[in-house]
């Protein structure tokens, strides 16, 4: 087994949100700027970029430059930068609550990953002075998204974290949160164009693009009209945001480069119905028809489609990639059944937030993220993939060992 990995920029999540009598007055602001205290904004100002990019210097993670990161340095250095925590908030023994809307999950799923990372974000905040309650709210249907949403603006909630269901709810949900003065950020799935403080995640478009790309380079040598298939896999395909927008970026990289003539798509929305079993009958029915040369699962269900794979055994294999590090599915790239996965979710990822919004504290503004490039884990290539790799490198039966 390879893993391919290359450095990404962090994002942030498990974001702390604060109401406005608790942020620094304008009289202490002038007070700052005068000396009085240095903020991360002034370093961001003279060092001429965000105060995102000053955050991941300051913390030592994440993407910088190297001159950015020395010019941001000799700032600190010169100024005598100290980070300082919201003292005011600390002081004040007010309890911040968070209101928490997320899919509901079976253990081993997708989400649990988030939630025990937002979890423990809010457990350290705690143990350093603040007071920070957790009020979670979870969904399977739209329906039901839009009525735990509404939920939360009834109840004493400061800040809201929550994963977008459809578009349509999400969009309805989002104008009622900026009515009331609800700060919210995005998780997962970002609605562009909407007032959300920050997105936490990974473009669902860019990654559909991404994947694209990697299966054309993986099959563009292979004769005739290659089949690829698209599988939204989900308890409600036809109403995830998330798995859209990645499908409609993978239909926009091939459109773009003008390659609908060799290849040939089928778009398939399945509800697994929380078993194998409908999966299974699914996958039978449809290999009935045709093999495809390659299998796109635009979520993280694909070690279900790869579990199918390995009972009915298609030959050759198709190239079968999917979605997010969970174990279930990076048992599969073990064995072999999964191609590529691309990265996340990860605990420390949504609970990276709380810690990266100490700027908010001071009224700064939190980064959205660049997913670009991206975590990729890579297990033994199918018999399609070895040949286009062959093919396009000319050497003969040597594996891959290094990033497409």
């Amino acid at each position: 087994m390879i893993f391919l990995t290359s450095d990404k920029r962090k994002v942030c999540a498990n974001t702390l949100f604060v109401k406005p009598e608790f942020l620094p007055t304008f009289e202490s602001r002038i007070k700052m700027a005068n000396g009085t205290h240095i903020r991360i904004k002034d370093i961001a100002e003279k060092a001429g970029c965000s105060i995102g990019t000053v955050d991941r210097v300051i913390h030592n993670r994440g993407k910088v430059s190297e001159p950015v990161r020395e010019r941001i340095l000799q700032i600190i250095k010169e100024l005598d930068y100290k980070p300082n925590v919201n003292a005011r908030v600390l002081a004040s023994k007010h309890t911040l609550i968070l209101g928490i809307l997320l899919p509901s999950y079976k253990k081993g799923e997708y989400w649990e990953l988030p939630r025990l990372g937002i979890s423990e974000a809010i457990e350290r905040y705690n143990e350093q002075g603040y007071n920070i309650e957790a009020r979670w709210f979870t969904y399977n249907s739209a329906e039901k998204f839009h009525r735990e949403g509404m939920k939360m603006i009834s109840e004493e909630i400061d800040g809201i974290i929550l994963n977008p269901a459809t578009y349509k709810e999400s969009v309805r949900l989002v104008r009622t949160f900026f009515q009331n003065n609800k700060p919210f950020i995005l998780i997962d799935s970002d609605i562009h164009g909407t007032p959300a403080l920050s997105f936490i995640g990974k473009d669902p478009v860019q990654s559909g693009l991404t994947v694209a790309k990697l299966i054309h380079q993986m099959t563009r040598y292979i004769t005739g009209r290659k089949k690829v298939w698209i599988i939204n896999l989900a308890s409600s395909p036809n109403q995830s945001y998330a798995l859209l927008a990645r499908e409609i970026g993978f239909m926009n990289y091939y459109a773009e480069k003008e390659l609908q003539e060799d290849y040939a798509f089928r778009t398939i929305d399945m509800d697994d119905a929380g078993t194998q079993k409908v999966v299974d009958e699914h996958i039978d029915a449809l290999l009935s028809e045709e093999h495809p040369h390659a299998i796109y699962v635009t979520g993280s269900r694909v070690h279900k489609i790869a579990g199918s794979l390995k009972k009915f055994r298609p030959d050759p294999k198709p190239l079968l990639i999917g979605h997010d590090l969970i174990p279930r599915n990076i048992e599969r790239v073990k064995d072999e059944t999964i191609d590529f996965l691309r990265g996340g979710p990860q605990a420390g990822l949504p609970g990276s937030g709380v810690h990266d919004q100490e700027p908010h504290l001071q009224r700064g503004h939190p980064e959205e993220t660049d997913d670009e490039p991206d975590d990729l884990h890579q297990g033994e290539p199918s018999p399609i993939a070895w040949e286009a790799w062959t093919l396009s490198c000319g050497r003969g039966k040597q594996k891959p060992n290094r990033a497409i």
